[in-house]
């Protein structure tokens, strides 16, 4: 939220060159995707449509979760539809091609025994997550004014990872109807155990989220050094890169190997330390946005279009779901739906002061005046 961009001008991605090259991207890279996806339809039906609704169940709600840490401005919903697509199509596509030669390439100059072990684990980090990376890259030169704050980075990282992990784990799950030779829903079942019940917290979320964090702090920080920000930016992608070594590595793979409650306790081993740092880099992000926004917001609160009691409110994101609920059970869905726009609008001013440099700024008291007309329309509802 330094430097917010205002939040009433449109995103006008058709503009921006960069849109235009995601497009062809995409174009490209989905009628690889899509035939591919047809041929598991064709091939296995019942075990291909079982792991799209096991994996919708999983993925939806995780993407409501991860678009909500944002609390004050929540990323726009095209944004969030191409880091979606970015993750599932075009860098899965590009990812699968070069792990391809790059693996034959680790085969060529190492035995084979270590190239079985360590070859996953040399060649996905590399590829997978610079393909993912370009998706941000992509993401920032088609709407700057939307990266703002660390947060922006974390969510889009995040959103990328997942596009990526949903499409990828339906490459695995019909990797293991084919071999169980039936395509029955068993091996559907136990690879969504192992692979999204288990595992799903340390895969590519995870990497893309420490990698969008500090992306984020570089394009976004521009009041801090130079050598910081690349600092910050290298130990993210570095971090990123060495939790995906670490997870596909064959590290603890004895213990793996043993049972069902092994696996987990080795899961947890490999992935915990770098999922509770990007939930600790989450924290700074929210806590930070949160400063950022009573800042802001200071010149607004006790005047008449921001009661202190309303404050309060707007800055915690759970008080703000509980008033709206109880606006909706004590007064019906249109007061609800008015508060809801009322909240939006005084939320709303913080941007505003972001971008101007004058408290009586037009842009501001326009602002004002949709509030105080939200506020009149709320009280005539009464």
């Amino acid at each position: 939220m330094n430097g917010v961009s205002v939040a009433a001008a449109p995103l006008k991605l058709g503009r921006q060159p960069a849109f235009w090259v995601f497009l062809v991207l995409l174009g490209g890279c989905v009628t690889m995707v899509g035939l591919e996806q047809v041929a598991y339809l064709a091939s296995y039906p019942g075990a291909w449509f079982l792991s799209v609704i096991l994996l919708a169940a999983t993925a939806i709600p995780a993407g409501l979760i991860i678009y909500r840490f944002d609390l004050f401005e929540p990323e726009p919903a095209s944004l969030i539809a191409i880091a979606l697509l970015w993750g599932g199509v075009v860098a899965l596509s590009f990812a699968s091609i070069a792990n391809s030669s790059l693996l034959s390439f680790v085969q060529n100059i190492v035995p084979a025994r270590q190239a079985d072990s360590w070859g996953a684990a040399i060649v996905a980090p590399i590829n997978e997550e610079f393909y993912k990376a370009a998706g941000l890259i992509i993401l920032y030169l088609m709407a700057r004014s939307e990266f703002d704050g660390v947060m922006d980075g974390l969510v889009y990282g995040a959103m990328i990872g997942l596009g990526f992990q949903v499409v990828e784990n339906v490459q695995y799950f019909m990797l293991a109807a084919g071999e169980s030779g039936g395509g029955g829903a068993g091996p559907v079942v136990s690879m969504f155990f192992l692979r999204v019940v288990v595992s799903g917290l340390y895969s590519h979320m995870l990497f893309t989220g420490l990698l969008g964090f500090g992306f984020a702090f570089f394009v976004t920080q521009r009041q801090r050094r130079r050598a910081e920000r690349v600092g910050i930016l290298v130990l993210c992608a570095a971090l990123a890169w060495g939790a995906h070594f670490i997870w596909n590595s064959p590290w603890l793979e004895a213990l793996m190997g043993r049972g069902t409650g092994e696996f987990v306790i080795a899961v947890i081993i490999k992935g915990t330390p770098f999922a509770t740092l990007l939930v600790l880099l989450a924290v700074f992000a929210r806590r930070r946005e949160t400063q950022a926004f009573a800042r802001l917001m200071k010149a607004e609160v006790g005047s008449d279009v921001v009661t202190p009691e309303e404050f309060e409110v707007l800055r915690n994101g759970r008080r703000r779901r509980r008033t709206l609920r109880w606006m909706k059970k004590a007064r019906g869905p249109g007061p609800h739906a008015v508060l809801k726009q009322l909240m939006r609008a005084q939320m709303n001013l913080a941007l505003f002061h972001g971008k101007v440099d004058t408290a009586d700024h037009p842009a501001l008291e326009a602002q004002r005046e949709v509030v105080r007309g939200l506020k009149a329309r709320l009280a005539g509802l009464s």
